[in-house]
């Protein structure tokens, strides 16, 4: 038996002296690869976000991309397959990139 959760706080991993066996060694590295995702950059209105995997959600249908819109003071995903506004639980422990939106032309 150990720990079975991820979510220890860098400020305490960065306490700990080197680990006593492999068990301990694998969960400080699940610690630190969960701190990675999840101090990410928040996406953003105008971004895409692309997951690793992607998700199959209720009515069937499978998605990888999704648009980050502004809907009122809620920021939202929406589907790009077909626009369809989505919730993704643990959406900062995913796997994930964030394109940005293209950038305006120049006026010359």
């Amino acid at each position: 038996m150990g720990p079975y959760s991820y979510d220890c706080p860098a400020s305490i991993l960065d306490l700990l002296g080197p680990p006593g066996n492999e068990y301990a060694a694998q969960w400080r590295e699940q610690c630190r690869q969960r701190l990675a995702l999840t101090t990410r950059r928040k996406p953003a209105p105008g971004d895409m976000l692309v997951l690793a995997e992607p998700l199959t959600f209720t009515d069937g249908q499978s998605e990888r991309s999704f648009r980050v819109v502004r809907s009122g003071r809620k920021t939202t995903l929406r589907r790009v397959s077909d626009g369809v506004g989505v919730k993704i639980s643990k959406l900062m422990s995913r796997a994930w990139t964030i394109v940005p939106p293209p950038a305006a032309p120049s006026a010359s």
